[in-house]
């Protein structure tokens, strides 16, 4: 990809980096503080936005998280370690009867999915013009 990047831009990053030699060379000390100021104010605005972001979400936000842990355990299916644990989660084998050579299929045992019945509006009747 051959971005090219615009003129105004690259005279604003020479200044810059023009202005912060120029302070590092003639005043450290002032370059350190304003570095570190910028890096309190940061935290700051960073922590209050986060602060008012979980105040507005309030127990929607909870609610939504433990859905989420909740959704999570539900479908994540731990692997076996061990041969024992193998055979537990195997629910049914079946064997292929005319060749000897190939080991039985496992079939995996599916999960149940939940169904949520949403209520329409079966009743009403729909208001249309005849043509």
């Amino acid at each position: 990809m051959n971005r090219r990047v615009h003129p105004a831009f690259t005279i604003i990053f020479a200044l810059g980096v023009l202005g912060f030699v120029y302070l590092l060379t003639t005043n450290p000390g002032r370059l350190f503080t304003m570095l570190l100021s910028v890096v309190i104010i940061g935290a700051i605005v960073f922590f209050l936005f986060r602060w008012l972001m979980n105040r507005r979400t309030g127990t929607e936000g909870n609610l939504y998280r433990k859905a989420v842990k909740q959704s999570k355990r539900r479908y994540q299916q731990p692997k076996p370690k061990t041969k024992s644990q193998m055979k537990n989660r195997v629910t049914h084998l079946r064997s292929v009867p005319t060749d000897h050579k190939s080991k039985p299929v496992l079939l995996k045992k599916k999960s149940q999915t939940q169904l949520t019945v949403i209520e329409g509006k079966k009743n009403k009747k729909k208001n249309r013009a005849l043509f």
